[in-house]
């Protein structure tokens, strides 16, 4: 008998003894590095032919540490606190060398060995880079060897020639590096001019990059031949989709925000109605039926998902909601704060809510009796708008007394670059009037840009009621207001106040009720504490699109002076900056890291006849003239294509999972996962792709699982028709579950797929004692070896009856094989003599 050193090294391109020709047709040119050695895997029989083992068997086992790690950054801060699996979180300055869903040879004994999206989501593993490591597995085999696995580099995926159309984390860097938040790469093939092709779940997509894992190409979609030319298969994570594009828009965002040295989340805040709650009365009325006339699509109004948000990090804050039964469903949904219009409401809804579901309410209420602002943020929306004239000193007084968690308000900038707060660029005659009782019609209203801030408050007064009985403007109901006026000589309560006027009127409220003229007022002791510590929420009122944007400042200067007026009052930790024009939020984050940012989502279309009942001002989804929304900072968004008109034709998680590369180097088979949603039957679509043309070609297979199979994690091609797939269930750690290897042959042309079982994973002979003695408790380490775990997603041709597997580990997740101590799997590679020649000479 003969040993080897390092056997996969001959092994790799030493497919059935064949030339180095017929070697390249089946393992690709980058592996004929190796051609022309003679050394064979031990053990092996007089003639130099492998023994003669006559069912699959263990001959060789390899195994890198679960809690292995490769260069930052720091990654896993969207698992939660805390540990997973004894693994404590997160991983400071490092990224877990995590599993392998694809593997290629070298051909000098090591491996490019592809880890998948990171944490098992979209919204965990915007942290996780994707990347392709360097793997040198030294085997245990049965001559000897330290079974281990060496890494010894990596590529990261990444897009600097910005082929990616949609947000991604990296968007606002140079190199632009790809996340597991932006694909979720799971099968990875080398065309014969050596750039890397992967197959995607989240499209699912093809990517294109070149060796240093460069983007060459924009993803490629999966076209859908049976529904016509264009349209597309795609999942529920597609971000062509709006339900798949808010974490993307916030993750691009964040990393922005971070990247300047902002330490603080941005928030997200969705008008309610566009929150996922299954409840279509909750649906905005002109994206379910647009007005006739108005030229829109119909579509889903449900594309943010709260759950889905939290677990990417982000506080989700909604607006405006004015009704007690809504805030309760809301607060039940799990929003972190809310806007209103009535502050009084809102904080009964707060007192009455119970969080923990004990029977008891006021969970979010501190000892203090004050609402635990870490825990929810009660916004008065204008100050309190449905109770007094909205964003005026009285409005904010009512907003205090409701004691509310933070002020909401609206920001424009005067001529002498003064702050004020107003809702729109010009003082609107339906809330203002003349001082000297002039005439001041919608024919009349001047741009706030125009006046200066004095003349501005010396001629309007912005007291008029028109919201309903409630809304009042009665002095004697706001007595702070009253003393305010009188000791600054303000003009007026109600006259347009400055963003400064009203930090000074915060201040002057404490003191009020702390040590002055209302301090033996009922409550006084709660209102002051909490003016203390009142925020404030101020959006900036710039509208970009090209007929309303010389309507105001740019939209740099509006940030720059609503910004600096917070910085001068030392107000950074209390005061955030919100806009539906994201260029204004991307400003402060730039000069201004401190201020927290919120990010304002909505749909007030602009129809393209204005005289249509329901036209806005195109805030801010909307695109124009079909190009991408001028509001979002060049983020694009799908306009309203939602599942209604681009349905999710492929199941979560089901993608492409498996993909080969045709024998002859030409053609991509890739391999959706699971069947199609809503399909009836386990059959599973393998379509082909030609490398050459970049293009479906319209083949397509058929492959059937097995009874006990819920999805195929990887395929191969032996040769010209024949190849492997793994199929499996979703069991862990469970030796009577579904983990095996089928040999398979394709019909020339597509059709369905003929398979046989080759190997079970689960019952592997180890006659040579190959498998670690492993802990207690560890499972399939006995006189069977097995491979217990949910995700093996690994499988490589070695000789005419040779096959490496490895498995996902999922890390820090995965328990299949350390069942007794609970400890997370390792990454194993074991190759297994499967019994037989895989196909005839």
């Amino acid at each position: 008998m003969r040993n080897v050193r390092s056997p996969l090294a001959r092994l790799a391109c030493r497919i059935f003894r064949r030339s180095c020709a017929t070697c390249a047709a089946a393992a690709t040119a980058a592996t004929l590095a190796a051609c022309g050695g003679e050394e064979t895997l031990a053990p092996v029989s007089g003639d130099g032919e492998p023994a003669p083992f006559t069912a699959p068997t263990l001959v060789g086992f390899a195994m890198l540490p679960a809690a292995t790690f490769a260069a930052g950054p720091t990654s896993g801060a969207h698992l939660g606190a805390g540990s997973v699996n004894a693994q404590p979180l997160p991983f400071v300055d490092k990224q877990p060398v995590q599993g392998f869903s694809a593997v290629l040879a070298r051909g000098d004994g090591s491996f490019l060995a592809m880890s998948d999206n990171g944490f098992g989501t979209l919204e965990s593993s915007a942290d996780y880079h994707l990347r392709v490591y360097t793997i040198r597995p030294s085997l245990r085999a049965e001559d000897g060897g330290p079974g281990e696995i060496a890494v010894e580099g990596f590529i990261e995926l990444s897009d600097p020639y910005r082929h990616v159309p949609f947000a991604i984390t990296n968007h606002f860097t140079p190199d632009r590096v790809l996340t597991g938040a932006d694909f979720d790469i799971e099968s990875m093939q080398r065309a014969p001019d050596g750039t890397l092709w992967f197959g995607d779940e989240f499209g699912p997509f093809l990517l294109h990059a070149d060796v240093t894992g460069r983007l060459l190409d924009p993803p490629i979609p999966l076209p859908d031949f049976d529904a016509g030319e264009g349209v597309e298969i795609r999942s529920p994570q597609n971000p062509s989709n709006e339900e798949a594009s808010g974490a993307r828009v916030m993750n691009a965002v964040r990393t922005h925000a971070r990247l300047a040295g902002g330490a603080r989340t941005p928030v997200l805040s969705p008008s309610h109605a566009l929150l996922r709650d299954d409840d279509l009365a909750t649906a905005v009325d002109s994206r379910a039926e647009p007005p006739a006339g108005s030229g829109l699509a119909p579509a889903s109004s449900e594309i943010f998902d709260i759950d889905a948000l939290h677990k990417a990090g982000y506080p989700v804050v909604p607006y405006t909601v004015n009704d007690l039964e809504r805030m309760k469903a809301l607060l039940e949904l799990g929003v972190d704060g809310l806007i209103s219009d009535r502050p009084d409401l809102l904080r009964q809804a707060v007192e009455a809510f119970d969080a923990d579901g004990d029977g008891t309410p006021g969970d979010l209420i501190g000892a203090d009796g004050l609402i635990d602002g870490e825990r929810f943020d009660a916004q008065g929306h204008r100050g309190g708008r449905d109770l007094r004239p909205e964003n005026t000193l009285p409005a904010f007084e009512v907003a205090l007394d409701s004691l509310v968690t933070t002020l909401e308000l609206d920001a424009g900038i005067t001529a002498d670059g003064v702050p004020v707060i107003n809702h729109d660029p010009h003082i609107q005659a339906q809330k203002c009037r003349r001082v000297d009782g002039a005439p001041y019609g919608a024919a009349d209203e001047l741009l706030i840009k125009d006046l200066g801030q004095e003349e501005l408050q010396s001629t309007f007064l912005c007291d008029k009621l028109f919201r309903g009985p409630q809304q009042q403007n009665d002095a004697a109901l706001s007595p702070v207001t009253g003393a305010f006026v009188t000791a600054t000589n303000l003009p007026s309560a109600y006259a347009m106040p400055s963003l400064e006027q009203l930090f000074h009127f915060v201040d002057f409220y404490v003191n009020h009720y702390r040590t002055g003229p209302g301090k033996d007022t009922p409550d006084a002791v709660r209102r002051w504490r909490n003016a203390a510590r009142i925020r404030f929420n101020i959006e900036t009122k710039v509208n970009p699109r090209a007929q309303f944007a010389a309507r105001t400042f740019d939209a740099d200067t509006f940030a720059d002076t609503v910004a600096g007026t917070i910085a001068a009052w030392g107000l950074e930790r209390r005061a955030d900056v919100q806009s539906f024009d994201f260029r204004t939020l991307l400003r402060v984050q730039e000069q201004y890291p401190e201020i927290r940012t919120v990010y304002l989502f909505g749909d007030f279309p602009l129809f393209t006849d204005p005289s249509v009942a329901g036209s806005d001002d195109g805030t801010n989804l909307q695109d124009e003239a079909g190009e991408n929304t001028p509001w979002l900072a060049g983020l694009a968004w799908p306009y309203r294509i939602t599942q209604e008109s681009a349905p999710f034709g492929v199941q979560r998680s089901g993608g492409f999972e498996g993909m080969a590369l045709s024998a002859d180097g030409k053609k991509l088979l890739p391999l959706i996962e699971k069947p199609l949603a809503g399909a009836a039957g386990k059959a599973l679509v393998l379509h082909e792709f030609d490398l050459a043309e970049k293009r479906y070609t319209g083949v397509r297979y058929e492959y059937t699982l097995d009874e006990r199979g819920v999805s195929v994690p990887d395929f191969i091609m032996i040769d010209e028709t024949h190849g492997l797939t793994i199929e499996r269930d979703d069991s862990e750690g469970d030796l009577g579950g579904f983990k095996a290897i089928f040999q398979v042959e394709l019909p020339p042309g597509g059709g369905a797929v003929a398979k046989q079982p080759l190997v079970d994973l689960l019952k592997i002979a180890d006659p040579l004692k190959l498998a670690p003695e492993g802990a207690e408790g560890d499972v399939g380490l006995g006189e069977d070896f097995a491979l217990p775990f949910q995700t093996i997603e690994s499988v490589i041709l070695l000789d005419a009856r040779r096959i490496g597997v490895l498995n996902d580990n999922n890390y820090p997740f995965s328990v299949g094989r350390h069942v007794g101590t609970g400890m997370p799997d390792d990454d194993e590679m074991i190759v297994i003599d499967v019994g037989r020649d895989l196909v005839d000479e």
